[in-house]
């Protein structure tokens, strides 16, 4: 029996009004977990949702111009990447508004209510489904959608419009043609509202062309106005690449993905199907896993509820079943697609957060099996659905109430590399002790989150009232600290300092508890101990010491003399990967010594450097014992650029000694060095 023929025939069913109802009802669920406390859970606010606001902000106050002068860019800067687009026009609509937690998460909140709304009528028009009004029952209770749908990170956005876009190209397939249009433009919105469903979207649209082509050609008026809006859809992607021709690669290179490594092309495809398999597992989807941070997971649940899995089971087996059925078909692509933009650098949930409309959909199809095969036994069968509805329903509302009440206590890591928990907190705090102390001078230290500053900006606007610093800044030289200074720090670094005997009589003025009651921020004066100075200056004369390492170089076992590091090995500037770099502690110029036991032929010698106008001296001392110097200045630039010291001829060298020097920035300052090429 198909599914399509026990699907027809239903008498709980077939009451409409009662169906649309509880359709209703089911939206009305989805959108009560989502706004419920919004502004509480998750317990975090992340810079990556503060720069959504902030950025459409600073885009309205320069007169829709981006920092470059260019009107109506595309995409967005987001830590040093191009990874922003629709989702910062988007929060244009609200900008103008006071700014909260509440309406920046609210308005991709309220967007998200697409994806139950697109998945029922899919179930209802294309699967042809009495029960569809089960979809947003079964959305609202997904755990990983259910937290990121509460968030403001654009990739809840790239879902929804993904949804979108599949169901109206099965009106375009399976009803009407001229729904194409509409198909390219939800496909365009998910593809620039997050940076992996680019390759999703393409790789769907180009299957999609490729299975339905006697379909597309054999309705041409569609077909030229679709190409004509996909035309017009694609030219602000590729006019941005063409514009900004080193924004993928650097990209990538912050993700450090694999494939701009130097190993083979081969070793490079078994990575990506492996990643891609892994996203196709179903332990990562239905059981609790170490793989994603633990701000990404709900906890004691799975990204999908493991009680769902029989009825996915059953899906999946039925989508492929039904394949040659245009609905079906487009469900198995989607999950087969769905994690083509995470494998290319590696599998989060994030990433693959799209695969939650493939599995939403085969899960449905799944429990509509099981009231299939109950057509013939009415009392059952509507006993079964309002059981299945019901218990849904105070899954998704236990759920929501639970993460609310506990979720603050789920995960005791509230730092940098946990929950990153105190944007709010700190804000309000703030604001507190500056009405009770107005003459304080607050630095407060940002190691507690990703771009502390974007969060401070997005709850106080310009000027802060205080200064982000660290207190290791007072350690590593000594600086004055005025009497109205007050340093808000963290306790790894309180704990620090209370051991550091440059520092004595710290005093507490107040703190501000993590959800647990421990003290997650410290308000504290400082002030140094009498021998401070003397450890100070013994402390500098160590590290201006330079550093020694034995190296494996063109073929020879090398001793490297180098400025001091904060940062990278000097592995990093040998290995030919822009995503590695150094950087000295405080030296500039940055100084590396190598000295070859067998001399090597040398025609001249590159680094990679970065925006500042830089010097770059090169000498070499040859078998002969002759020195020479060669010496080459470039001007500021805003990308990673060579820069070359040409020899004139080859000599044998014994001896080489390089110095980058940042122009114009004194010292100590941090010289940034990504590659050093001999040649």
């Amino acid at each position: 029996m198909s599914l399509r023929k026990y699907t027809r025939y239903d008498k709980f069913g077939k009451i409409t009004q009662l169906g649309t109802v509880i359709f209703w009802a089911g939206l009305g669920l989805y959108l009560l977990t989502r706004f419920l406390a919004l502004d509480k859970f998750p317990i975090y606010f992340f810079s990556d949702e503060a720069i959504q606001t902030m950025s459409a902000f600073d885009l309205i106050r320069r007169g829709f111009r981006d920092v470059r002068g260019n009107l109506f860019p595309v995409y967005f800067e987001n830590g040093q990447q191009f990874n922003l687009s629709l989702s910062v026009w988007l929060q244009v609509l609200i900008a103008w508004l006071p700014r909260s937690v509440w309406l920046t998460r609210g308005l991709p909140a309220l967007i998200s209510l697409v994806f139950p709304v697109s998945a029922a009528l899919w179930a209802k028009d294309h699967f042809k489904s009495n029960i569809w009004w089960l979809a947003p029952y079964l959305i609202s209770a997904l755990p990983a959608w259910f937290l990121h749908s509460r968030t403001a990170f654009e990739t809840s956005l790239g879902v929804g419009f993904y949804s979108l876009f599949l169901y109206f190209y099965l009106k375009y397939r399976d009803q009407d043609p001229q729904y194409l249009p509409l198909a390219l433009l939800f496909g365009a919105f998910a593809f620039y509202s997050y940076a992996p469903m680019q390759l999703v979207v393409g790789v769907t649209g180009l299957v999609l062309l490729l299975l339905d082509w006697r379909y597309h050609f054999r309705n041409k008026e569609s077909l030229i106005s679709g190409v004509i809006v996909l035309l017009l859809l694609a030219f602000p992607y590729f006019w941005f690449r063409f514009s900004h021709q080193e924004a993928l690669r650097a990209h990538l290179q912050l993700l450090r993905s694999y494939w701009l490594s130097e190993a083979p092309l081969i070793e490079k495809l078994g990575l990506f199907g492996e990643k891609w398999l892994k996203a196709l597992d179903p332990r990562y989807w239905f059981l609790t896993n170490q793989v994603d941070l633990i701000r990404h997971q709900m906890e004691g649940l799975g990204h999908l509820p493991w009680f769902f899995f029989p009825a996915f089971v059953l899906g999946f087996a039925r989508s492929f079943k039904e394949i040659k059925n245009t609905p079906y078909r487009l469900a198995v692509i989607a999950l087969l697609v769905g994690p083509l933009g995470a494998a290319m650098v590696d599998i989060s949930i994030t990433r693959v957060l799209v695969m939650n409309l493939p599995f939403a959909l085969m899960i449905f199809l799944g429990f509509e099996c099981v009231a299939g095969w109950m057509e013939n036994k009415v009392a059952i069968r509507k006993a079964v659905l309002a059981g299945l509805t019901g218990s849904i329903f105070l899954f998704s509302l236990w759920m929501c109430v639970d993460a609310v009440q506990n979720g603050p206590l789920w995960y005791p890591d509230y730092t940098l590399y946990g929950m990153q928990w105190g944007g709010q907190q700190i804000s309000a705090k703030i604001e507190g002790f500056l009405e009770e102390n107005p003459g304080a001078e607050l630095t407060l230290s940002p190691s507690w989150a990703n771009n502390t500053d974007v969060i401070m900006r997005f709850f106080w606007g310009d000027p802060l009232p205080v200064t982000l610093g660290s207190t290791l800044e007072y350690d590593l030289y000594y600086r004055e600290i005025k009497p109205e200074q007050v340093f808000i720090i963290v306790p790894e670094e309180f704990e620090a300092l209370a051991q550091n005997p440059k520092f004595e009589g710290i005093q507490i003025l107040d703190r501000l508890p993590w959800p647990d009651g421990r003290t997650g921020f410290y308000f504290i004066k400082l002030n140094y101990s009498p021998d401070a100075e003397d450890i100070f200056a013994e402390e500098l004369r160590e590290r201006q010491k330079p550093e020694e390492v034995d190296f494996d170089l063109m073929g020879q076992r090398v001793r490297i003399s180098h400025s001091r590091l904060d940062m990278g090995t000097i592995a990093s500037i040998f290995d030919g990967n822009r995503a590695t770099l150094i950087r000295t502690l405080e030296a500039n110029p940055l100084m590396i010594s190598i000295g070859f036991p067998e001399a090597i032929a040398l025609e001249g010698v590159t680094v990679l450097v970065g925006a500042p106008a830089t010097q770059f001296t090169a000498a070499i001392v040859t078998e002969e014992g002759e020195s020479l110097t060669f010496l080459e200045k470039v001007e500021a630039s805003d990308v990673v650029r060579a820069v070359s010291v040409d020899f004139g001829k080859q000599y044998l060298v014994r001896q080489l000694q390089i110095w980058v020097e940042s122009l114009n920035e004194a010292v100590p300052a941090h010289v940034h060095l990504w590659e050093l090429i001999l040649e």
